[in-house]
């Protein structure tokens, strides 16, 4: 999968089809020489068979080597599926960064014997990795992602896991309702501090101090309570509303996964580094 050119986003799938002819036997008298597909085309869904529309599929090119043959050959063909921009969007909402599971259900017809016959084919489903995805939205014009890998595992079996639940819930809010997203973030590093406090740590400014050095320690705590305190600015008003906007809420919430990111590598024990590494 990836994009293709095109003025608004285009799924392009690689595909391969292999057609054998059918030897004469009992059950087959005649047996079926020059199958050809003659019609295929179908639908994209999104996340389950019976999930919504992302689109109709069409093949561009490749549909004319679709035949029959007597020995084993994969014919390679292409199916595009146009993504209006507004639709990508829902589904990054809705994917909260978990790969994006599909299913194609196709339709169409053969030629057999100058006769036409439908092609019965159940829908399948297909899971695209989450850096290929990353690679499709930048490719097509929609926005680069970095893939950040975020560990669960605190020191001694501590968990990330509350924190990085309220960072799933504010990526799906950026796009929709980005003043909500931005106020998430605070949920977030109020859930990290909690997962610290319940390992004996301090909060997370004196935390970090203790994992690097006090002079770095301090520019951390600057960049925690900031972020705090942007993140509380709709929650408390101050006297106004502030109407973050999608750029604002993304970089925020780029920041937290950094701050989780950093906590997770820190906190770990020598012995679980040295693990990992063996593994």
């Amino acid at each position: 999968m990836k994009a293709e050119r095109a003025f608004r986003p285009r799924i392009k799938l690689s595909a391969g089809c292999e057609i054998r002819e059918i030897s004469a036997s009992e059950t087959f008298p005649k047996g079926a020489r020059g199958l050809r597909i003659a019609v295929l085309g179908g639908q994209l869904r999104w996340g389950s068979k019976s999930g919504p529309v992302v689109g109709d599929l069409s093949i561009p090119r490749g549909l004319e080597h679709l035949r029959s043959a007597t020995h084993s050959l994969e014919h390679q063909f292409t199916m595009c599926c146009d993504v209006p921009h507004d639709v990508l969007s829902r589904m990054e909402a809705e994917r909260g960064g978990a790969p994006p599971v599909f299913w194609m259900d196709l339709a169409g017809s053969w030629i057999i014997d100058g006769g036409i016959e439908p092609i019965h084919q159940a829908p399948w489903q297909f899971t695209v990795p989450t850096d290929m995805w990353l690679a499709f939205l930048a490719a097509s014009g929609y926005e680069e992602f970095d893939v950040v890998e975020l560990r669960w595992v605190l020191k001694e079996g501590g968990s990330l896991k509350a924190a990085i639940d309220h960072l799933n819930a504010a990526r799906r809010l950026v796009s929709s309702d980005p003043p909500r997203a931005v106020g998430i973030c605070r949920l977030v590093i109020e859930a990290s501090e909690q997962a610290l406090k319940d390992r004996g740590y301090g909060k997370i400014p004196e935390h970090l101090t203790a994992c690097t050095d006090k002079r770095r320690g301090k520019e951390y705590s600057s960049i925690v309570s900031s972020l705090k305190q942007l993140a509380s600015l709709d929650h408390h008003h101050f006297g106004q509303d502030s109407a973050f906007t999608r750029p604002e809420a993304l970089a925020l919430v780029r920041l937290c996964e950094a701050l989780l990111l950093m906590l997770g590598e820190l906190t770990r024990t020598p012995t679980a580094k040295r693990d990992e590494g063996e593994a």
